[in-house]
């Protein structure tokens, strides 16, 4: 499942109308989402279905459901690096709990039933991103980005914003931490590979 629930598009741009509230960043997140879902679920899930059957994968989901994997979570949020990365996309809206409670719904929803194997490019985690990756109308997702970009102007500041030599440096002070690190090192020793999931936000907004 790509997305957790349906959004309601508001009108906005008609010179009469009384002002608008601000749009959570996530809500523009679930734009995106929703085309992957209406081009892809369907083969996303039969992905899902596929990759199931694999011990590498299920191994790294029952991970991400352990004391250990939440541990790690809370010890990442208490990190000064890790805070001011989190002031830093606040300050355009941009929730990461939001992110953070996607994920966990998506560990929540797998169904473990069987079929018919199909050819895929791994049996891991992070095979199965790269599968699912694939699968992204890149065509339409990018193209609704570049609407974004040219017609919402909050939507367009938080992208430059992740854009600028502020946001590297914040981001490059927690990458570079040797908590972060060792962090990163349990994680992709239980086969979650944060590389992978960075190219899947990417990915999300038809960017790469």
């Amino acid at each position: 499942m790509m997305k957790q629930a349906l959004v309601v598009l508001a009108l906005v741009g008609l010179a009469f109308c009384a002002p608008q509230p601000r749009k959570p960043f996530h809500e523009h997140v679930e734009d995106f989402l929703d085309v992957i879902d209406e081009e892809a679920g369907h083969d996303i899930q039969h992905l899902m279905e596929h990759y199931i059957e694999f011990d590498e994968f299920l191994q790294a989901l029952e991970y991400m459901r352990t004391k250990s994997f939440k541990d790690i979570v809370y010890e990442m949020e208490s990190l000064p690096e890790f805070v001011a990365v989190i002031d830093f996309l606040e300050n355009d809206n941009i929730d990461i709990h939001y992110f953070l409670d996607l994920l966990n719904d998506l560990i929540e929803t797998v169904d473990r039933k069987k079929i018919a194997r199909h050819t895929l490019s791994g049996k891991d985690l992070t095979s199965f991103i790269k599968d699912s990756i694939s699968e992204f109308p890149k065509a339409k997702l990018a193209a609704l980005f570049d609407q974004k970009m040219a017609e919402d102007v909050e939507f367009s500041t938080a992208i430059l914003n992740l854009q600028s030599e502020e946001w590297d440096k914040t981001f490059g002070a927690l990458w570079e931490s040797p908590v972060f690190q060792a962090e990163i090192k349990v994680l992709n020793e239980n086969g979650i590979d944060v590389g992978v999931f960075l190219d899947e936000i990417i990915a999300i907004f038809g960017q790469n």
